[in-house]
């Protein structure tokens, strides 16, 4: 009798093999579903991508490289490192993760980590409560564009963003605190050039995000023309709708809030576990967003991990709120609904907020070098 050995590398190799051949077969199977979901997804990008996160992330670009990030004023020193345990630095990366969006936050900490103003162990601690859904999005459109309430879309941004920031502290005095001092690196491009080299990283970032939506759409559009959920149901006896619902909220954030949204009482959960979690298409534009320059891997096992914590906790502090403040909610789900439902006049004055809050923190010019607060 004779063994052969199969080693774990062949494994993987025949496991993408197979894997490729079943995509090249969907592909060719369901060739309108994909040009449906593909189409779907450049009206989602053109829409909304764009317009709404284009000028948070430039935002985001301009101020890690600025005075107001490389000499912060006394009172972002204080809270940054007393409540985060992290380099003042990081004042405008949480400030950005609250009221950006998804990727303004993760560019930011990007941004910080590549130029050595953080560590990797800070940047992997920061992408566990750095990482948020903005008040345009859960606000304007999960709020009053799928709920119809837009005090709803507060509530949830509330406990969305608290839930970040409690998780902040507390990781932040559960593990070791930096022990050396933050090295604020000083700029050594000029502002043109620097700015110039922010919107092309802007640019580049912003292609490959609309790259994973496109890919996202076209997979939902494909998983329903497929018939797959039905089959499921029939195997486990658990409904369509439901498998179809996993699915969207597993790929892509919109979507599954679309699908959810009609969940009557529940839909405070729900919607806080799929903004927590983000669906795969926002990770896969977190990982562009967070690459390293040194090849080291910033989304690890704890990132997935702590994204469902933030959405279950998150998810039953709404679920009380809700009870305490009552809000009608729709029981029925609209997928025909416009998926996003953005303001431009909101989004312009959370660019401003941001902007104002971070010149309010600027250090006053005495001629004495900044001193440490702690």
């Amino acid at each position: 009798m004779f063994f052969h050995t199969l080693h774990k590398r062949s494994l993987f190799t025949a496991a993408a093999s197979a894997a490729l051949i079943a995509i090249a077969i969907v592909m060719l199977r369901f060739p309108q579903a994909l040009a449906n979901g593909v189409s779907r997804g450049l009206s989602v990008c053109s829409s909304v991508i764009i317009p709404t996160l284009y000028p948070f992330m430039i935002l985001a670009g301009v101020l890690t490289d600025s005075p107001l990030c490389t000499r912060p004023n006394r009172l972002v020193v204080a809270v940054t490192r007393r409540l985060f345990r992290l380099p003042a630095c990081c004042g405008t990366a949480i400030l950005l993760s609250l009221f950006g969006g998804y990727p303004a936050g993760a560019l930011a900490i990007g941004r910080l980590k590549n130029s050595g103003r953080i560590t990797a162990i800070e940047a992997r601690r920061m992408t566990l409560f750095c990482i948020n859904g903005g008040p345009g999005f859960i606000v304007s459109t999960v709020g009053a564009g799928l709920l119809g309430s837009t005090r709803a879309g507060w509530l949830l941004f509330a406990t969305h963003a608290t839930t970040s920031i409690g998780m902040g502290i507390i990781l932040a005095h559960t593990g070791k605190a930096r022990e050396d001092n933050a090295q604020e690196s000083p700029i050594t491009a000029s502002p043109p050039r620097a700015f110039a080299q922010t919107v092309q990283d802007t640019c580049a970032a912003l292609l490959t995000m609309c790259g994973f939506v496109l890919l996202a759409a076209a997979g939902l559009s494909v998983w329903e023309a497929s018939g797959l959920p039905h089959a499921l149901q029939s195997l486990s006896g658990i409904p369509a709708s439901a498998w179809s619902n996993a699915a969207a909220m597993l790929t892509e954030v919109s979507c599954g809030c679309i699908a959810i949204a009609g969940g009557g009482s529940l839909a405070p959960f729900w919607l806080c576990l799929c903004l927590g979690w983000g669906g795969l298409s926002v990770q896969g534009q977190l990982a562009v967003a967070l690459k390293s320059h040194n090849g080291e891997k910033m989304l690890t096992k704890a990132f997935w991990s702590g994204r469902l914590v933030h959405g279950c906790v998150s998810g039953l502090i709404a679920t009380g709120l809700f009870y305490f403040i009552p809000v009608d909610l729709p029981t029925i789900s609209t997928p025909s609904a416009t998926p996003f439902y953005a303001s431009a006049s909101a989004s312009v004055m959370l660019l401003l907020f941001s902007f104002m809050a971070m010149l309010c923190f600027y250090p006053k010019k005495t001629g004495n070098p900044p001193k440490d607060v702690l």
